[in-house]
């Protein structure tokens, strides 16, 4: 099957357009449910089907999942990716968290810190992915993205801890973005970081948590303005 990578419409880039460190909009005040129809609704129903459920789970995932896709699609378009790898990247993307429909709702939610024992279960939410799609043929490159973005470069992620070159590059991407909108987004503990705190930890963590040419890239190329401003153009 040809894969085609669903172009981004301008109401959905004005709805990120209206996001600020300072509170974080509905976006289903912005006709979020046109805007699923639009970006959800790509290459089979099997697809549409995971991220509906995903969104009755907690749509707060969905919003993320939509951002993240957005910073990916762009980034990996700086670093020169082919068409191809653009659509597996967004295919991936966009079920990234599915693995935490099997996380117990009271952990996702916990407005404090997570438990050790907590923390452990949170961080089996990629091999529930791999799990679910495994019996899956189609889109098999992207299937990296939902089992590896949580790995680090220096080793020391999950669920394998696997380091440098061993994380395939459409994981090393994705966990970029992923941490990126996770930093400048609140969390059931925590309020959002500034975007000046974020980008030094980004920074910091280049050649630790992150491929530093994948990080040299976001920061120069300032990929994190790409859902703020009209930049993000549809490939």
């Amino acid at each position: 099957m040809m894969m085609e990578v669903q172009e981004f419409s301008t109401d959905y880039l004005q709805a990120l357009n209206s996001r600020s460190n300072s509170a974080q909009i509905d976006l289903r005040s912005c006709d979020f449910t046109q805007m699923k129809q639009e970006l959800l609704m790509v290459y089979d129903k099997k697809v549409e089907r995971w991220l509906q459920a995903m969104d009755l789970y907690d749509n707060e995932i969905t919003d993320h999942t939509l951002r993240v896709t957005a910073f990916s699609l762009k980034l990996a378009q700086c670093l020169g990716f082919s068409r191809s790898d653009l659509a597996y990247i967004q295919y991936g993307t966009l079920l990234h968290d599915i693995g935490k429909l099997g996380i117990p709702e009271k952990i996702m939610h916990k407005p404090g810190k997570l438990t050790a024992y907590e923390y452990q279960v949170v961080k089996q939410h990629p091999l529930y992915a791999h799990e679910w799609l495994l019996s899956q043929k189609d889109y098999q490159p992207a299937k990296v993205i939902p089992l590896f973005h949580h790995e680090r470069w220096d080793g020391g992620g999950y669920p394998y801890g696997l380091r440098g070159r061993e994380i395939p590059i459409f994981a090393r991407v994705v966990a970029v973005a992923d941490v990126w909108d996770a930093l400048t987004s609140d969390r059931p503990y925590r309020k959002a970081m500034s975007e000046q705190e974020a980008l030094e930890l980004i920074s910091s963590q280049s050649g630790k948590q992150f491929d530093p040419q994948i990080v040299g890239t976001f920061l120069s190329r300032e990929i994190y303005k790409c859902c703020q401003a009209n930049v993000f153009h549809p490939i």
